[in-house]
């Protein structure tokens, strides 16, 4: 009797640890399970995180960045791809007016337009306006490829205004109005070379405008100077600021 209570008691413990071991590894199971599932979710959710705020740095910095790297690019390779990294030279803008723009040529041969040009401010070969050479090699260039109407009379000594369309034109530059209105003041009866003001508009609409400050140099702003000049003395001045220069306003 004592034997088999033992053997119980020897049973029971062994039941207990068996029922123990059965735990433990159910709540090991349980914790690698929760250790494995907390694991995935949090680096599940630190991964999501990460890609949220990944994309929105890339939305705010590096998409306005790319954006506006985009817009020089293109900018920059319409200007290049457009003037083809010509040399901002008369040579250069002589050359490519006279291949695009034979039908608006506002010079008598090559030697004329470079003489013109001569007088011109370089500028840059990003200009798209304002006085320069640059400005007028690049519509030159679009001439030839787009619209030869709009594009020559912008690329002339004038930039444009003989159109009524100014682009390549300084804004503070000499009118034709006022040195017609100059020119009729001062220069009367046998020295004046015009029949009224609009011929003398016409006929001063296609010269380069020049500057204010312009006392030689075939410009608007050389005869407007001279005709000024000519209140003092019209025999002197009114022939330098008629269309022929007077041996004056010349290149």
């Amino acid at each position: 009797m004592r034997i088999s209570t033992g053997i119980l008691m020897f049973s029971f413990a062994l039941v207990a640890c068996s029922g123990d071991d059965s735990a433990s590894a159910t709540d090991s199971t349980t914790s690698a399970t929760t250790t494995t599932a907390g694991t995935s979710s949090s680096a599940g959710t630190t991964a999501a995180e990460s890609t949220s705020t990944g994309t929105s740095a890339g939305t705010s910095t590096t998409g306005t960045t790319d954006a506006t790297h985009v817009t020089h690019t293109t900018a920059d390779t319409s200007t290049s791809s457009t003037t083809g990294g010509v040399d901002q030279t008369c040579a250069s803008y002589c050359a490519i007016y006279l291949g695009a723009c034979g039908d608006f040529s506002e010079y008598d041969n090559e030697a004329a337009c470079l003489a013109q040009c001569s007088q011109w401010p370089v500028g840059s070969a990003d200009d798209v306006s304002g006085d320069t050479l640059g400005c007028r090699i690049y519509h030159a260039t679009v001439a030839d490829t787009v619209d030869a109407n709009l594009h020559c009379p912008h690329a002339g000594p004038s930039g444009g205004a003989y159109k009524g369309d100014p682009v390549c034109v300084d804004p503070a530059a000499p009118t034709c109005a006022n040195y017609c209105t100059v020119y009729f003041t001062n220069c009367k009866d046998a020295n004046n070379v015009y029949a009224d003001q609009a011929e003398c508009e016409a006929t001063c609409a296609d010269w380069y405008q020049g500057s204010l400050a312009d006392t030689t140099g075939d410009t608007t702003g050389c005869r407007t100077y001279h005709a000024g000049a000519a209140l003092g003395d019209p025999a002197l001045h009114c022939p330098h600021a008629s269309p022929s220069g007077g041996g004056v306003c010349i290149i």
